[in-house]
């Protein structure tokens, strides 16, 4: 793997980790996380980014 590659897949996942805490702290709302997921994989382009859902659903006990 390209070290250009590696360095997409440390930001990404980096990105991903605050984009859920931001959302688990209540400091985004669904909409906006789904948003920013979209946005870390457009960027990031994650080796796996076809694999993953286009978009996330919310789980029922989430507000």
């Amino acid at each position: 793997m390209e070290q250009q590659k590696i360095l997409d897949e440390i930001n990404y996942y980096k990105a991903q980790e605050l984009t859920e805490l931001l959302y688990a702290r209540d400091m985004i709302t669904f909409d906006e996380y789904d948003k920013l997921t979209d946005l870390n994989r457009q960027t990031f382009s994650p080796m796996y980014a076809d694999l993953l859902p286009k978009s996330l659903e919310k789980s029922p006990n989430q507000s």
